[in-house]
């Protein structure tokens, strides 16, 4: 079986957002992207297939340069575009704990250590999971239009688009009035790491 590799593939880095920002781990960027936002920093474009047995082996490469990489980031564009049963599979054998960045378009599949669900759109459908992310201003969406009810996360986050004078106010706001969200921002750039 093979996934389908943005140009950064696999890659050592410190995760710059949410709970586990500051965290050393191996991220794996997937191509493709089925939300399409107008305002997206990423580059998801298609590079290349890959096997699950070679991502793995990179995976295993990095840890053992990086012995505090026991995390792997799977992240896009929009992971759940790809078939990933086996690649979360193999890397569960490996040692590692998965973890699944995506937009909540779908419902996430498969048994992973962290989902994070940065909904995109106002009618997500992940609505579980270890954190959500709100990003105010993100494809139009704003904080009051979001429909939250039967949401169920144990961390809950509000972060601005960088650059964004709008969001932060938004996101400023927003941590005033609820209790259970702490603001976060996308620190890796401006530490300068991918």
């Amino acid at each position: 079986m093979t996934i389908k590799l943005a140009k950064q593939g696999v890659f050592w880095t410190i995760q710059g957002e949410g709970h586990y920002a500051g965290e050393p781990m191996v991220f794996v960027r997937l191509a493709g992207c089925s939300v399409g936002c107008p305002s997206c920093d990423t580059d998801y474009a298609f590079f290349a297939k890959v096997t699950i047995e070679d991502i793995v082996k990179e995976c295993v490469l990095l840890r053992d340069e990086n012995v505090r990489a026991k995390y792997v980031w799977i992240t896009g564009g929009e992971p759940t575009d790809q078939d990933l049963s086996g690649l979360n599979k193999a890397l569960w054998d490996a040692g590692f704990k998965p973890c699944l960045a995506t937009s909540g378009v779908r419902q996430v599949e498969g048994h992973w250590w962290w989902v994070s669900v940065s909904p995109h759109t106002s009618d997500f459908k992940q609505r579980t999971g270890a954190e959500l992310k709100l990003v105010p201003g993100l494809n139009g969406l704003s904080l009051d239009d979001l429909d939250l009810s039967g949401t169920d996360f144990s961390y809950r986050y509000v972060q601005p688009m960088e650059g964004n004078a709008r969001s932060l106010v938004a996101c400023l706001e927003w941590v005033k009035t609820h209790n259970d969200y702490t603001l976060c921002a996308q620190s890796h750039k401006s530490w300068g790491v991918p």
